[in-house]
């Protein structure tokens, strides 16, 4: 599947230097390739031409060269062209990833650019070896993975991280191994840095970057750019958040923690007494087959009711009615303020693997935590290979009238 490669970040073939291939979901089509500055050689190559030497004045009969010896000025052609052209990899002149997936092996040992030590994103960690930039153009919204191929114990240690501008200043997400984030369109660069031990050694050697790409503005999968305002009463590091007017927002889509939630109560759902389920697990295993019989979706679930008690809630309720069974298993929530229509389609998606999911939104409200972006059904976990608090990516789908459930994004 073209959204699997895509996102599967070894596609390559690894035999060349630089591999560059395109994939069917039209990466190909949303990059734009900077132009080449790699200049400053003559146009045919050859050296430059001192323009400056008088003509010959030589009296008839005088030899040339006892001319040029006495009455060519000093030569300052040299003068003329000072200026050394960018080394390829440096931030005035990064590698190019013109389409992706992309991979590209190079050896920090060899490198020559050390323009930065530290990074914004991780102020602390030692980045004083060589590092290689890179550089590429998005035109829409999309997931970009990026990936170094660190191996335990080789005594090489390059980190990567994802850059707004070729500095250590706008560092919008890091890793040592391997990083996902979700871009606008606009130009980002890539650092391949080595990372320096307590003792002062930098870990220096090959490696190879791999990068991929899905785009979210067009196809199957388009999601809406939108700010959610949300609860939280501050924004958590690694989160891609912002405060606007004392209120806290989101950016959708966006990449984080996304918790596994607990069960809701569906109207063909019937209890005694006050008509809600009176423990966790009261009549869960009825629910387990209703749900199963609704979607067709078989899956080992183990998931409790939603707890008793919060916001004055009874087990199994949700903060926005009675999910039907088919929206039950695959619903969404997120701890905003200004919560969707009940049904509202949103896509989960998990980055590593390609796998997505149409989920219904406007259920519930949570979970409270500011490190997490989300809580999804154990369902929507399952069928993304995923568990509690992994990395997923939220959005507000272009299309409301998929259907809720497992959705292939390859256009």
């Amino acid at each position: 599947m073209a959204l699997a490669c895509a996102l599967a970040l070894g596609c390559g073939d690894g035999a060349a230097n630089v591999e560059q291939t395109t994939t069917g979901h039209r990466a190909d089509a949303v990059l734009i390739a900077p132009a080449d500055t790699l200049t400053g050689e003559d146009a045919d190559g050859g050296g430059l031409v001192d323009t400056d030497a008088p003509a010959d004045t030589a009296p008839d009969g005088a030899e040339r060269e006892d001319v040029a010896d006495t009455a060519a000025p000093e030569d300052t052609a040299a003068a003329t062209d000072t200026a050394a052209p960018c080394p390829l990899g440096h931030a005035c002149n990064p590698v190019v990833i013109a389409a992706f997936p992309y991979a590209d092996h190079r050896d920090t040992a060899a490198a020559t650019s050390r323009e930065v030590a530290a990074y914004g994103c991780a102020p602390a960690t030692n980045e004083g070896g060589a590092e290689v930039f890179y550089v590429f153009t998005v035109t829409e919204v999309g997931v970009v993975s990026l990936a170094v191929d660190d191996v335990a114990g080789d005594a090489v240690d390059v980190d990567v991280h994802l850059l707004t501008a070729p500095d250590g200043d706008h560092c919008l997400r890091r890793d040592n191994r391997a990083l996902s984030w979700v871009v606008r369109p606009g130009t980002y660069y890539v650092a391949v840095d080595t990372w320096v031990d307590g003792a002062g050694a930098e870990k220096a050697g090959p490696y190879t970057l791999s990068a991929g790409f899905v785009p979210l503005g067009s196809g199957p999968c388009a999601v809406a750019l939108r700010d959610v305002r949300m609860f939280w009463s501050s924004c958590a590091a690694g989160v891609d958040c912002f405060e606007d007017g004392g209120q806290r927002y989101l950016h959708t889509p966006s990449i984080g923690p996304v918790v596994k939630e607990a069960h809701l109560v569906t109207p063909d759902e019937a209890f005694a007494g006050n008509g809600w389920p009176t423990a966790a697990r009261d009549q869960i295993d009825r629910h387990y087959a209703l749900s199963e019989a609704a979607t067709g979706y078989h899956a080992t679930r183990t998931e409790p009711w939603a707890p008793f008690g919060e916001g004055g809630s009874q087990w199994g309720q949700g903060a926005g009615g009675k999910p039907p069974l088919a929206a039950e298993s695959w619903y969404v929530n997120m701890y905003w303020r200004d919560r969707p229509a009940a049904g509202y389609r949103l896509l989960v998606l998990n980055p590593a693997n390609g796998r997505a999911v149409v989920a219904a939104g406007g259920y519930e409200t949570g979970p409270g935590s500011n490190t997490a972006i989300g809580g999804v059904a154990e369902e929507v976990h399952d069928h993304l290979g995923t568990g509690h608090r992994d990395e997923l990516v939220l959005g507000f789908l272009v299309d409301q009238s998929l259907p809720w459930g497992p959705i292939d994004c390859a256009p």
